[in-house]
């Protein structure tokens, strides 16, 4: 458990890195704006004169202190109003709130995920990494986004299988199981090739050779290993807790898909505090829709992470760091607006790459770990009909409320 207690803290030192990174980055393309402007202004990077005032233009017209100010709250208000419902309908049944609701918006904010990734923030980072303030900054490539997305995805992949091995690995020795026990497996393989070419000009293949290992029938926790040479193959039951392996491996994807949702949440919220004008409503309606949903997903794996000690603590805890983490990002916002340049190319480089590996982990856990998972479950498979018909609905709706969104936000 302290192996993934420390895995938990990692994840979110990464996301409050990158905050950090963020506001520096932002800050310094404002700082150096003026020298830049002086030592480039008859470079060849560029066309014409104005160009550069375009790329390295700083501050925020028309800012409305009183409405960026309350959106802060706004916003913190509908994450935490989504991501503790599930939790706390998990957790204190007294509030009596239901499951199906639950369960509806669990898919909801499935479908938003994986749009948010594929039509919010991949596009996103097209658009920044090719524009032409960049340049050739980049190299030139314009696959950049989609090569960062894909790099993400395979990270993701990597790290679940490597800390989801660990994790079984030490289920295993804590059960107290042997060490060689793949070896031995594949002994008792060989004893079945020899077996059955031995019994069967006695017995015609249709016997049954039963061989029994002294040192793993001393193991209290391994089952009885028996050798069917009638299917030429080994049945062994239990030799792993998969009950266990599969919750740390829960426990795992759902801290990477915090990572990924808190990644794009710095974004979204520094974007926002920087946007004035008829633009920041529909921007602050469409977040606000995105953080509620993404909530209630994040939210209902959080309730269902199993904890040896302090389920309900860890289980908060991870909650409120989502509900913060968008206002945090607007706060940065809100105290560089008048320096900060969203044209810079030290800022559209770090907005693009951000955007695409987020766009990349949410992909991989919205595709794996929430819709392919979801919907895989005994305890999905065992719904009505008609529930089915709901879930794959509401997942449908969430997607393309999203996408149409990405009309206007």
């Amino acid at each position: 458990m302290v192996k993934t207690h420390n895995i938990r803290v990692l994840l979110r030192l990464a996301a409050v890195a990158t905050l950090t990174y963020s506001a520096q980055a932002a800050s310094s393309a404002a700082v150096n704006s003026k020298g830049l402007l002086r030592r480039h202004g008859g470079a060849d990077e560029h066309d014409h004169d104005h160009e550069e005032l375009d790329c390295y233009a700083a501050g925020v017209e028309e800012w409305n202190k009183g409405l960026h100010i309350g959106a802060i709250f706004i916003v913190l208000a509908v994450a935490g109003l989504g991501v503790f419902l599930p939790v706390l309908g998990h957790f204190v049944p007294q509030l009596h709130i239901p499951r199906t609701a639950l369960t509806m918006g669990k898919h909801l904010g499935t479908g938003v995920i994986i749009a948010t990734a594929l039509v919010h923030m991949l596009p996103g980072g097209y658009e920044s990494l090719n524009d032409p303030c960049v340049g050739s900054r980049m190299g030139n490539f314009g696959g950049w986004p989609g090569t960062l997305a894909m790099m993400a995805i395979f990270a993701m992949h990597l790290i679940e299988f490597v800390l989801s091995n660990h994790a079984m690995g030490k289920h295993s020795h804590s059960h107290g199981l042997p060490a060689d026990l793949g070896e031995r497996k594949a002994d008792l393989e060989n004893v079945v090739d020899n077996s059955t070419t031995q019994t069967a000009s006695l017995r015609g293949d249709a016997g049954h050779v039963h061989v029994a290992d002294d040192s793993l029938a001393k193991n209290e926790n391994c089952d009885a290993v028996a050798v069917h040479t009638h299917h030429n193959h080994v049945h062994g039951a239990s030799f792993l807790n998969t009950e266990d392996a599969n919750a740390e491996r829960h426990k795992i994807s759902t801290y990477i898909l915090e990572l990924g949702i808190c990644l794009h949440s710095v974004i979204i919220g520094l974007t926002l505090s920087v946007t004035t004008g008829s633009g920041f409503k529909t921007l602050l309606i469409a977040i606000c829709f995105h953080q509620f949903c993404e909530g209630l997903a994040l939210g209902s794996r959080l309730a269902s992470v199993q904890h040896q000690k302090h389920a309900f603590l860890r289980a908060v805890l991870s909650a409120a760091f989502f509900m913060l983490v968008t206002p945090i990002g607007m706060v940065i916002g809100i105290g560089i607006r008048y320096s900060y340049a969203p044209s810079s190319p030290s800022s559209l480089i770090t907005t693009g790459v951000l955007d695409s590996l987020s766009a990349g982990i949410l992909l991989y856990s919205g595709l794996v770990n929430l819709l392919a998972e979801e919907f895989g479950t005994l305890e999905f498979r065992g719904y009505r009909a008609s529930k089915k018909v709901a879930c794959f609905a509401a997942t449908f709706i969430g997607a393309g409320i999203m996408a149409l969104i990405g009309k206007w936000a």
